[in-house]
């Protein structure tokens, strides 16, 4: 059976006090006999599923939909950085982590330099947390002894261990951390809550915390391949699907209490979940995936061609497409107003990149975007991270949307061909159309530039930055071109055709499925996504009833193993 990727795990008694003692390695699910309800609405949700809503039990079999692979999936940096929140409270939690994507994340490991990243990162919020008298009491709510087996200790790293893990802790599992509390303070004086401190930060380095556990079991013996994931894990797969997060303890008890065997009880929870503010963070961090948001936070341009250019500038931008993104997938819940959307977020810095009369200050507040700016493409964040420090780059912005909007895959420029644009001769300007006609008109460039140009081209208008511009080297742009046969005549009207394109419901609903299973699909995967396609459409272009049928599926239920994990 192929070793689980957990790069570290082999040495991970070696990472620090708490570790050596605890032995920390990843250890099965095992689950304490716990106590207690779920209580939750459903209003709203039958007659949104339809058929879909009926009650499926945990003992069913997957219907004939292929589902995919399944494993251990790192947890990216901002969930790092959220689940620490959750479990200690109110800490400066550092983001570590290297994968950005919950896709790459999924397939990479940890590196010896990240090792020591989270052991860092650990003692440092326990030692935040429990060097704080009042903190600590309200984390532990009582007050640790000494003694072997004290029960303040057991209930603490009971309490901790079981949000921190995802799953109640086995008998064995605490006691291996109440001797690190009590090993930990005889070595370094004495003093309980130094113990305790040590044993937190070991939950923390534990792979436990720093993988999402999704390895399921066999539906029946005979196929050891096909596997259900139990209601932990998809208590998991939920919480970082809806909340980007560890799941909170209404959750924890509908898995314990069996209401996540069926589809009936998800309802329920995914209901709640997406009444919570904290729904906003999930559906954020799908497109901040998709989009490569978080290139912008460190933005580079060149200043001196570029002057509106500053070190904060890009963070903003992020935050404005993030904003947009609440008004119209959240707030409107139709993902096609993204697109044609006629509202933007500025502040001082935007108001003047985007030309717009004001007062501002340094908080984004709400405006109308000027035109002939509308939507996704026309926003500064989405121009900027698809240009050049100082020059745009059409076929790249193109690119991006016929890749990461549609889904459509590109091939390379053929070998040998010379990809970049030829500078102009002497005295011959030129706008970025009339250069990039040389490419379009070699047969050996046309076909993959025929099909990137005309989008890039309609955001012409707007720099490498996202600012506005008349023209290009004192020439006319012309930004009018064709969408699959259908002509637009600006940027704002390209918004449009998109909104309403087949291609981008398509995509956005495999990249809600990527972002829930950590793995792009394969092809038995694909009338799994279909289904959901023709769910999301018929209900209105609303991303959480996409969310809502795809936590209910048998894709998101179950997995199918690769022969080499067989057991």
């Amino acid at each position: 059976m192929r070793a689980h990727p957990i790069a570290f795990a082999a040495q991970c008694g070696c990472m620090a006090i708490s570790s050596w003692l605890a032995g920390g390695c990843y250890r099965g699910l095992d689950a304490l006999d716990a106590t207690g309800s779920a209580s939750a609405t459903t209003d709203g949700v039958d007659d949104a599923l339809g058929e879909s809503g009926e009650e499926s039990g945990g003992d069913d079999p997957a219907d004939a939909i292929g589902s995919g692979p399944t494993g251990l999936r790192l947890l990216t940096p901002t969930q790092y950085q959220n689940s620490v929140v959750d479990v200690l409270g109110d800490v400066a939690a550092p983001a570590v982590g290297q994968w950005r994507s919950s896709i790459a994340a999924a397939q990479g490991g940890v590196p010896a330099s990240g090792v020591e990243d989270y052991e860092e990162a650990a003692r440092s919020v326990s030692a935040q947390v429990f060097g704080d008298p009042a903190l600590r009491m309200q984390v532990t709510g009582c007050t640790p002894g000494v003694d072997a087996g004290d029960a303040c200790v057991v209930e603490v790293i009971a309490k901790l261990g079981r949000r921190a893990w995802r799953r109640p802790l086995a008998e064995d599992e605490v006691a291996r951390y109440v001797a690190v509390a009590a090993s930990t303070a005889e070595v370094l004086g004495g003093d309980a809550w130094i113990g305790l401190e040590h044993a937190v930060a070991g939950l923390l380095q534990s792979p436990n915390f720093l993988y999402r556990v999704e390895l399921g079991k066999p539906i029946v013996e005979e196929d050891p391949l096909h596997v259900r994931l139990d209601g932990f894990e998809l208590a998991s797969r939920l919480s970082y699907l809806i909340w980007n997060t560890t799941p909170d303890e209404e959750l924890l008890v509908a898995a314990e209490n069996g209401e996540l065997d069926g589809t009936e009880g998800i309802a329920r929870q995914v209901e709640r979940m997406f009444g919570s503010p904290r729904a906003r963070d999930g559906v954020v961090q799908l497109f901040v995936d998709m989009l490569d948001l978080d290139a912008l936070m460190s933005l580079q341009k060149d200043a001196a061609l570029l002057p509106a250019f500053t070190p904060t500038v890009g963070p903003t931008m992020r935050e404005e497409i993030v904003l947009v993104i609440g008004d119209t997938v959240l707030g409107q819940r139709d993902y096609r107003r993204l697109f044609d959307t006629d509202q933007g977020y500025v502040d001082s810095e935007l108001a003047a990149l985007y030309g717009i009369e004001g007062a501002f200050g340094s908080e984004l507040v709400p405006v109308p975007l000027p035109e002939p700016r509308g939507g996704l493409l026309t926003l500064a964040g989405f121009l900027a991270i698809n240009s050049g420090e100082a020059s745009t780059s059409p076929t790249k912005r193109g690119l991006t949307v016929r890749k990461v909007v549609m889904c459509q895959n590109i091939p390379p420029p053929p070998e040998g061909v010379e990809a970049e644009l030829p500078e102009p001769g002497t005295g011959e300007a030129q706008t970025k159309r009339e250069q990039l006609e040389q490419h379009r008109s070699d047969p050996s460039c046309a076909a993959c530039h025929n099909f990137t140009d005309p989008i890039g081209l309609a955001l012409e208008h707007y720099n490498a930055l996202g600012g506005y511009r008349a023209t290009d080297n004192n020439l006319t742009i012309d930004p009018s071109g064709d969408l699959d046969g259908i002509a637009f005549a600006d940027a704002a009207e390209l918004g449009r055709l998109l909104a309403d394109h087949p291609g981008t419901a398509d995509c956005v609903i495999r990249n809600l499925y990527r972002y829930a299973s950590g793995h792009v699909e394969q092809p038995d995967e694909r009338p799994a996504i279909d289904a959901l396609v023709t769910e999301f459409t018929a209900n209105g272009y609303d991303l959480r009833l996409a969310a809502l049928a795809l936590a209910q599926s048998s894709s998101f239920r179950f997995a199918t193993l690769s022969e080499e994990d067989r057991p």
